[in-house]
Parts: C-alpha cells; sequence; structure tokens
C-alpha cells in the first residue's frame, strides 16, 4: 500500500495560518494586514514541510564535510536536496526578504508561528537577524553583502555569540580583533554554539577590539563572510554537535583564525546592537514554541475525537476534556503574548541606543513571552504525548518530535534564569513593572464590567505579591515570580481585550480558565467544564471550511 503521511498525522491538509481562528483573531486585533504568502506558508507547513522535516530527522541528519576529495579544507555541511530545497522554497516566500525589502518584520514572525520547527526555523532566525544588523548597522557600506540576502543567492546567515567560557555571560568573551584598514581581523578559538555552521554564507560575530574595556562594555559586533576577500575560507569549524532534538540546524564549534571581520555600528554602542539582534531569535523562539504546542495539540485534540475508550471517544471523558482546555488557555495566552512582544518590537526597530520607553517595554514582554511560551510549550507538547498513550512516545508518530523541539526553546538565547535576570534589570533601572500596571490599567478601563472585574482582581493579586518581592531584599530570588507573574497578568489582559474587540467568545473562556490557572490556589469546585468545550471547536471545523471554499 502506498504510504500516505495522513496515516500518521490527523491534521495534514489544516492551514495552519488560515484555519487558526486564534492567530486570526489576534492579528486583527493589531491591525496586521494579511500577506498571501502567509496562507502559502500554512498550507505548505501542514501539506509538505512537517512530513519532510520529520524524514529527515529520523534519516537525513547533516553531515559534516571537512576535506575535498583534492584535499582542500572546505569546512561545510553537507545536507539532503529536500532539506535545502525547503530552506530556499521559505525563503522565496519572503521570510528573510520581508525584513529588508518591506520592513516588515512581523511577516517574519508570524512565518515563525507557522513553520515553527526549531531546527529548520532556526536557519531562517539566523538569517533574518543577520539581514537585519547588516541592513541597521552597516551603514550601507555592507549593502554588497545584504544583496544576497533578498535575491535568488538564498544566502543564509548564523550568530556567533556564545564562547566555552561564558555562556550567556557575553562580557567574558575572549575573541579578540584588531582594526586592518576597513576591515577588523579576528581571532578566538572557541565559539561554542554555533547554529548554522556548515551552511550560512556569513554570520554575526561578538568580539573584543584589542585595548577595549573589560566586561560587556567591550564587547563589539561584526558581519564576518565564510569567505575572506580573496575567496579562502575565512574560519574552521570544529566539529558538529550531536542533539536531542532541532536535527535539521547544524550546531557547531568555530574557531576564528586571522578572520575578516566588518564592524557593525559603533563600537561603544556593541553590546546593545549584539543584544537587539538577539531580540529577535528571543521573539522568533516564543512563536516557534507556541506554533509547536499548537500543532501538538491540534493533533491530540483531533486524535481524542476519534480515538474511543471505555465505549466513547477520548474527548467525551471529562478529565480529558479539562485536560485539552487548559492546554488551550495555555497556548492561547502564549500566542498573544508572543505575537504583542513581536508587534511592540516591530514597531520599536527603527530606534537606536539609547532606547526609549517604547523600546524597553517591547524588551519587557520579549522577556515575557519567551520564557512563558518556551515553559508551556514544554507542558503542552509533552501531554499531547501522553492523550496518545504509548503511541505518543514512539518515533514513527510526530509528536515525539514536537516534544523534543519544543524543550530548547527555553534554553537557545538564554535560559529561563537570564530572561528573568534581564527582566529584574528593567525593573531596577527603567521601572517596567509600574509601565506594565499602567498599560493593564488602561485595559481594564476599555473592558466590560464582568471581564473587567475578573482582570482586577488577578491585577490586585500581582500588584501586591510583586511589591512585596521588591521590598523583600531579595530581587534575584524573586526575578523569575516577578516576570511570570507580570507576563500572565499581561496575557490576561489582552486576551480580554482581543476577546471583546473581535467577538472571540473561545478567548474569553480560555482567558478565564488562565486566569483561575495562575491566580487562583484551585479552580472553583462548581465549575462545568463541559460548558467551556467551545473553546476546542474551532480545531475541527478546518475540512468543513475547506469544503465549503472547494465548492465555490
Amino acid at each position: 500500500m502506498k504510504f500516505d503521511f495522513s496515516n500518521v498525522f490527523l491534521s495534514k491538509g489544516v492551514n495552519y495560518f488560515s484555519d487558526d481562528k486564534i492567530l486570526k483573531n489576534t492579528l486583527r486585533y493589531l491591525g496586521y494586514h494579511e500577506n498571501k504568502n502567509l496562507e502559502e506558508i500554512g498550507r505548505y507547513v501542514s501539506n509538505e514541510m512537517i512530513e519532510d522535516s520529520m524524514f529527515i530527522d529520523h534519516y537525513g541528519n547533516p553531515v559534516m564535510q571537512m576535506w575535498s576529495v583534492l584535499d582542500k579544507r572546505i569546512d561545510g555541511v553537507w545536507i539532503s536536496r529536500t532539506h535545502g530545497n525547503m530552506i530556499d522554497r521559505l525563503l522565496d516566500l519572503g521570510v528573510v526578504s520581508s525584513i529588508v525589502e518591506r520592513n516588515d518584520l512581523m511577516f517574519h514572525f508570524i512565518s515563525g508561528y507557522l513553520i515553527s520547527d526549531s531546527g529548520l526555523f532556526c536557519t531562517l532566525t539566523l538569517t533574518g537577524q543577520t539581514a537585519y544588523g547588516i541592513k541597521k548597522y552597516g551603514q550601507n557600506r555592507l549593502d554588497h553583502f545584504l544583496r544576497h540576502y533578498i535575491n535568488k543567492d538564498h544566502w543564509l546567515g548564523a550568530t556567533y555569540y556564545t564562547e566555552i567560557q561564558g555562556g550567556s555571560d557575553l562580557g567574558s568573551n575572549e575573541t579578540v580583533s584588531v582594526k586592518s584598514g576597513d576591515k577588523f581581523i579576528l581571532n578566538g578559538e572557541n565559539k561554542y554554539f554555533a547554529s548554522n555552521a556548515g551552511l550560512a554564507d556569513g554570520a554575526i560575530v561578538t568580539a573584543r577590539i584589542e585595548g577595549s574595556m573589560p566586561g560587556a562594555k567591550g564587547i563589539s559586533v561584526f558581519f564576518v563572510p565564510t569567505l575572506k576577500s580573496d575567496g579562502s575560507r575565512n574560519y574552521e569549524i570544529r566539529r558538529i554537535k550531536e542533539k536531542l532534538g532541532t536535527i535539521m540546524v547544524p550546531t557547531g564549534e568555530v574557531v576564528l583564525k586571522n578572520s575578516e571581520g566588518y564592524i557593525l555600528g559603533d563600537e561603544k554602542i556593541g553590546i546593545y546592537v549584539a543584544m537587539e539582534i538577539l531580540e529577535i531569535s528571543r521573539i522568533d523562539d516564543a512563536l516557534a514554541a507556541v506554533g509547536i504546542a499548537r500543532k501538538a495539540l491540534w493533533e491530540a485534540y483531533l486524535y481524542a475525537n476519534r480515538r474511543t475508550a471505555f465505549g466513547k471517544p477520548l474527548i467525551e471523558h471529562p478529565l480529558m476534556l479539562r485536560d485539552l482546555i487548559e492546554m488551550e488557555a495555555e497556548v492561547e495566552a502564549s500566542e498573544v503574548l508572543s505575537l504583542i512582544a513581536a508587534d511592540m518590537f516591530s514597531k520599536a526597530s527603527d530606534l537606536r541606543p539609547p532606547y526609549d520607553d517604547e523600546y524597553h517595554l517591547a524588551r519587557a514582554f520579549t522577556h515575557m513571552a519567551k520564557n512563558i511560551a518556551s515553559w508551556s510549550s514544554d507542558y503542552v507538547t509533552r501531554y499531547s504525548m501522553e492523550v496518545f498513550g504509548g503511541k505518543g512516545f514512539l518515533e514513527e508518530f510526530p509528536v515525539e518530535k514536537f516534544h523534543r523541539d519544543s524543550i530548547v526553546t527555553s534554553l537557545w538565547e538564554g535560559t529561563s534564569n537570564i530572561q528573568a535576570l534581564d527582566f529584574l534589570e528593567l525593573v531596577r533601572k527603567k521601572n517596567i513593572d509600574e509601565k506594565l500596571f499602567s498599560l493593564i490599567s488602561s485595559i481594564i478601563m476599555k473592558l466590560k464590567r464582568e471581564n473587567a472585574d475578573i482582570l482586577r482582581k488577578a491585577f490586585d493579586t500581582a500588584y501586591e505579591r510583586i511589591n512585596g518581592m521588591k521590598k523583600s531584599g531579595n530581587n534575584e530570588y524573586f526575578a523569575k515570580d516577578m516576570l511570570n507573574m507580570l507576563g500572565y497578568l499581561s496575557a490576561t489582559a489582552f486576551m480580554l481585550s482581543i476577546s471583546e474587540k473581535t467577538g472571540s467568545r473561545e478567548m474569553e473562556l480560555a482567558s478565564r480558565i488562565y486566569c483561575y490557572r495562575h491566580f487562583e490556589s484551585a479552580f472553583p469546585s462548581d465549575l462545568e467544564f463541559s460548558s467551556f468545550g467551545e473553546m476546542l471547536g474551532w480545531m475541527n471545523s478546518w475540512k468543513e471550511n475547506r469544503s465549503v471554499v472547494e465548492q465555490k
């Protein structure tokens, strides 16, 4: 019998853009004008990409090729033609060029949610932020490189920040750069987590200009092409690492040896440039996390409707219904929080150091979104495996891959502790908690009375807890609690606002479940979960909608 992927993946045929009611309502609330390419991406991901990604994950891992047959050191990574074609197709649909040509960061961010495969999208994230960095801080002198990122050359990018001795502590970077004419020469042994190494045509690299001050303030940012101006190899790749997930993106160790680089921005603001570029991948991490969770939950929901146990479908068992409703609330909250962060950063992306409150608020939402989305994705994808029972643990079905790929989203671009400490800095230096409380107060004022009362109660709880933590004298111990509490409150506020502006009953119900989960000690004992079941029904209507469209 001919293999049909829909026999192992019930969601094949879903358009992850046009069939996602929660996404469409949130974008309508944000006033984002849809692009037909997003619908094409949503269709492609379901019908082709997930199947190809799963096959590559199991049978087509990238391979390091260090030497040519003529004994030339090449340090390339060999990927399958299918893998390369996937990247090219998504590039042609504008996942990266939209950043440069249309200044449409939101298109890129929404694409990340739709694609969400952490390995594949990591390649596009790194390419997108490389193009962003060159465009904004290359000051026109690097236009000859930038052109390759928007034409059919399909150049790929990377960011080489992390070093073995420092991790997220960029101030401990030991790579040194020395000015040489219009370039810099970089030397450093230990760029340790270098994703896209062997695929990238150029990378954003952090290094310390010789003689600069110690610590983070002495860091500068460079664009380092893979090839030198004479066409020779510009850096070495020591090895490619074996990982639990994200198999499609090669992650290696890079050695810089007299490597040519071009400084981005002024050397005095290097650390700010580095962190601004990093904001793109942090938002991408959040949206990829929630995109994976949405796919896993969609698949689990379809399975629960069709799998019977003890004489009835799983969905009709009250405990299963409750589990699915709680997961839906977490996914919607993470989705809303991440899209708000993406929208805020997009609108603040023209700003330069020193930044204003608009940028700092966007940064705060990015920290909240990345932390909450990544942890909720871990929970949703793991429990979605359980919905499938023992089959959820089998490699022959996609749900286990969703979980493996979700785990890394809390690790990349700063762990949850790093997000919390960076957020705490905003609390201490920019009073960002007060600005968030002010923003949420303005939302309360515009809500219907019943929803306003729900949000005000959560607001009062959060306000009391946050202020207690601040007065404790142990701020670092409570940094993650502050981050999460304000994230939960912000997500609830925007969910209620979106539900009223768009008439989304599903999101209104989800916001209440989410509020119960994070601001009450327990669900009310008289809560009738079956009445919240309508939160889920839209995930089962895509075939009906498709049939109507086809008839027209």
